[in-house]
Order: structure tokens, then C-alpha cells, then sequence
């Protein structure tokens, strides 16, 4: 499995248990730990991808009080490290990026081509933001994109004038648009079983 790579995105701690909480944030590290675990026993590359923004960086994001403010997603602060119970080792591979996508101004693209990586597996938060960001992007650079649906997770959405979403509602469109155009749908029980064999 060298030439697949698990992208870990944004398990941080200011999205598990900080100011942007995503619902069932701690439940899925939980659920990704023993994943992670597995993918490095297979030698996959295992990148965890961390949202982090630089004082007068924030840009388009600015549009969030508490980033806009200071509270959340400050570079050097406790709150953008991989939360603890993920145990990222000194062989696993970080990447910083500054806006929704792994690939957007990172140097995720070449740190996967140099290492002859033509698939990769996107879990973390959140499943309609940053994850399904991620898969659209690494689609369009030409990989192949696998999506764990039991892998994500995120919170209802609110009612912005077309009625609110929940989101085991959302998570089923994400999903079934990616099966349909932009990859593949796995849950982690059927990945793992790919890599047992």
C-alpha cells in the first residue's frame, strides 16, 4: 500500500474539544486511532493536515467571529496540534494549510508525487468543509480519492433559508456525490479489510 496515502484532516484540538467543536469530534478519534494504526503497519504514508493561520492571514475566513478574533486557528498555539489519542509519530508526515483544502497553496501534491502516491484515503473533519474540499481537489490533480463516510463527521447545519439540513441528511448527499463523480465511498471496517489482505 506504498502508493496510498491516509490524509488525517484537521483532527486538531481547536475543532475536538476547543472554541469549533464539530459534533462527534472525540467519538471519531476514537474511531481513526486504531485506522491510523493499521495504515502505518501497511506502509502507508500517513499525513496529518492541520488548519493554522498566521496573524493578518485569515483572509476569506475572517467571515468566522472567533477566527477573525484570535480565538481559534492561531499558528503556534495549543489549539492547531493533532489532538494526543491520534499518536502522530516522527515518521508520520504534516502539512499546514491556510484555507478549507489539503491541497490549496500546501506542499501536500508534491510530498505525495515524491513518494510515488497515486491514491488517497480522506478522513477527519469536517465531512462537508475540508474533507469533501480535499477530495474534490486531489480528483482534479488526478489521484484516486477514497472517502471514509464513517471516517468524517460534522455538526446540522443551521436553517440559512432553505431549511436546516441535519447531518446524517448532508453526509448522505456528500457522499453520494462523491461515489457519483468524484471517487470512491468506503467505511473504515471495509478499508481495513483491504489492508489485511
Amino acid at each position: 500500500m506504498n502508493d496510498t496515502a491516509l490524509l488525517v484532516v484537521d483532527m486538531e484540538e481547536d475543532f475536538v474539544r476547543g472554541p469549533m467543536a464539530v459534533s462527534g469530534a472525540e467519538a471519531l478519534a476514537q474511531r481513526l486511532a486504531p485506522l491510523i494504526a493499521a495504515a502505518r503497519d501497511a506502509g502507508m504514508v500517513v499525513v496529518f493536515v492541520t488548519q493554522s493561520l498566521r496573524p493578518g492571514d485569515i483572509g476569506p475566513l475572517a467571515r468566522f467571529d472567533d477566527v477573525r478574533e484570535g480565538r481559534v486557528l492561531s499558528e503556534g498555539t495549543p489549539g492547531v496540534r493533532v489532538v494526543p489519542e491520534l499518536e502522530p509519530q516522527p515518521s508520520d508526515s504534516f502539512v499546514v494549510k491556510r484555507r478549507f483544502g489539503a491541497f490549496l497553496g500546501t506542499d501536500l501534491d508534491l510530498l505525495l508525487r515524491t513518494r510515488g502516491v497515486i491514491r488517497v484515503v480522506v478522513c477527519g473533519i469536517s465531512a462537508h468543509v475540508c474533507c469533501d474540499t480535499t477530495v474534490r481537489e486531489a480528483f482534479q490533480l488526478g489521484y484516486e480519492p477514497v472517502y471514509l463516510v464513517d471516517g468524517v463527521s460534522m455538526g446540522d447545519l443551521p436553517d440559512l433559508g432553505w431549511g436546516p439540513v441535519s447531518a446524517a441528511d448532508a453526509q448522505r448527499v456528500i457522499a453520494t456525490t462523491i461515489a457519483h463523480r468524484f471517487g470512491t465511498v468506503a467505511t473504515i471496517d471495509d478499508f481495513l479489510a483491504t489492508l489485511r489482505r
